[in-house]
Order: structure tokens, then sequence, then C-alpha cells
């Protein structure tokens, strides 16, 4: 099946490939062609930057966020474009695919400001705490507990299978807020600083001798009552 699209959006699609071939390095799209590892480094920054100065990452998020406001449509062909031309995609992209995205639709407006500039900017690495030792796919199941003092949550349980976490400045975590309440409506979504005592990162080391995953035990983290989603 060919698929078309209107005028309107074939003339976005000649403003990212004219803005890609103006940005990716000469002789990127010939056959063989391969950068050593230090010009690789300088052009992945150059990259990065030029990216979010012309407003490409995120674009479909609205202007006042720093995105481009763009249309279904026109985020499609943006990422038919990047596709196309092999375009490297920046290291971590949790924040841009999972918790901008969320923060957009039920965030407050205090933890957009906060978030989202540096989300845009790659300043925040993120990781998920979801699943748990005994808690993976039924995650009303989780033990995590988060507990109002004052205006902080004291958070401790476990997380497991957690990527990134060893590098990460936030995790996105379910927790149980209200011990009383029925399972599946007692669990909120909250924002935890990693870098903080309280937080043990655990390497999963896997057959070949990696480590791509990760237990992370909380044991008296903290995390801001203002970070809570729901």
């Amino acid at each position: 099946m060919k698929v078309t699209y209107p005028p309107d959006v074939e003339s976005f699609r000649e403003e990212v490939r004219a803005w890609l071939l103006e940005h990716l390095p000469p002789g990127w799209f010939d056959d063989g062609f391969q950068l050593d590892a230090e010009s690789r480094r300088q052009f992945l920054d150059g990259w990065n930057r030029a990216m979010y100065e012309d407003g490409w990452i995120c674009a479909q998020w609205p202007r006042e966020y720093g995105g481009r406001g763009l249309s279904a449509l026109e985020s499609v062909v943006l990422a038919e474009e990047l596709a196309r031309a092999n375009a490297p995609m920046r290291v971590s992209s949790l924040g841009e695919i999972l918790v901008g995205p969320t923060l957009l639709s039920w965030g407050t407006e205090e933890q957009k400001q906060e978030f989202l500039p540096r989300i845009l900017r790659g300043e925040i690495v993120w990781c998920q705490g979801f699943s748990e030792p005994e808690s993976g796919s039924d995650l009303a199941s989780l033990t995590t507990t988060a507990t109002l003092v004052g205006d902080e949550f004291v958070v401790d349980g476990e997380k497991i299978w957690t990527s990134e976490a060893e590098a990460a400045d936030y995790m996105i975590l379910l927790a149980r807020t209200d011990p009383d309440a029925r399972r599946h409506a007692a669990i909120s979504f909250l924002l935890l600083p990693m870098r903080q005592p309280g937080v043990e990162v655990i390497p999963i080391a896997q057959p070949d001798g990696t480590a791509g995953f990760n237990r992370v035990v909380l044991q008296g983290a903290r995390c801001p009552g203002s970070a809570r989603w729901r």
C-alpha cells in the first residue's frame, strides 16, 4: 500500500531533509562512511546541541514547553526522515518518550517548568522503578511504600530490572501511599531523586559478565511531596 501525505506535510518533509543535510557530516550518506572516535564524540556534542536549539527534540510538544507543536502527520514524517538518515539518537530517551508526555498530560505547571526544559536539554537521565522481585506485570501487588512525613515522602522497598539506574538522576517510581486503600487504588507515581542516601544501586550480572540491569534498594529515601503525580 502506498501512503500519501498532504502537500503541506510533504513540504515539511523537505524542510527536515534540508536540515539533516546541513547538519550531518559530509559523506554521512556514502557507503562505508565512518567517523573515528574523537570525531564522532565532537559530532555528537554538536548534533545534540543543534537538535535542541532548532527544536527537533520532542518537536511534537507544545511550543510553550520547547517543542514545535507538530501535528501527528508531521511527527510521523520527522520520525521517518530521522530513520531514513540513520540520524543519531540520544543515549537516554526515557525522559522524552515517557516522562515528558506524562508530565504534559497530568503534571502540575510547577513540575512542567522544572523538568521539561531539562529533559529537552538532555540534562537528566531517568530510570523506571515499576517492577519488584515479587511484582512484575501485576503492579497492584507491589510493596514499595512512600509515607508522607511533613512535605516529603519517605520511600522504602526494592525495585528490579532497572535499566540505567547506575547513571540515573531521577527514577519514575510507583509506590504504595495508602496502606488501607484497595490495592489498585493506593499506588502513586513519584519523581524520586536518585543521588541521595537511602538509594542503593546493585548491578545484576548477565551471563556475559555485563550488567545491563540493576536492583535498587530504597531505605528511607526522600522524595519531595510536590513530585507526586497521583
